[in-house]
């Protein structure tokens, strides 16, 4: 069994563990480059840390055969068994069940949106609390005069000020923290 160092105490510990059995610390791993860590935040490049072992790994995207297949990705879709099928940005709530797709110009709220179904029991979003963008291949989010706000890597957003987010960056809204990853 290969072995690594505890972040915190600098023990050896076997590599499949969660949480040091030296001095207890709960090792976490960046979503982004899966340095190992204990705080909030990764030491090596500053995207969030979360539980050892939960980072989803990315899907390989470099393979590109044909003009048909870049466009259908250039779009966030991919062809699965003939059929098209949607990847791209997704924000994927830490608590519940709720995952927001991003669509250009889309509402973020508890009414007039197309996420409301969603969001309406969650009385700390706005009913029209931010917006999503689609710039090129790039994704922004604005805040649209919300109440409670809206962070990006607990950057509060000016409201009508938009802000890029991409894969690995964690999204504040109302009282749902958003991890962003691709689905």
């Amino acid at each position: 069994m290969k072995e690594i160092e505890c972040p915190s105490c600098g023990e050896m510990i076997p590599d499949d563990s969660k949480y040091c059995d030296q001095c207890g610390a709960e090792l976490l791993e960046c979503v982004n480059c899966g340095a190992l860590g204990t705080d909030d935040f990764c030491a090596e490049c500053g995207k969030p840390m979360v539980s050892k072992g939960k980072v989803e790994k990315k899907p390989d995207t470099t393979v590109k055969t044909t003009k048909e297949e870049e466009d259908l990705v250039d779009y966030g879709n991919t062809t699965v068994g003939g059929r098209i099928a949607r990847i791209g940005l997704v924000l994927k709530a830490r608590k519940g069940h709720i995952q927001l797709r991003p669509q250009d110009e889309a509402i973020i709220g508890r009414s007039d949106s197309p996420y409301e179904h969603l969001l309406s029991n969650c009385n700390l979003i706005s009913r029209k609390h931010a917006k999503f963008e689609k710039r090129g291949r790039d994704w922004y989010i604005v805040d649209l005069g919300s109440t409670n706000g809206t962070l990006i890597n607990d950057v509060e957003l000016q409201p009508g000020t938009p802000m890029k987010f991409q894969e690995g960056d964690v999204v504040d809204l109302g009282t749902y923290i958003f991890d962003v990853i691709v689905g």
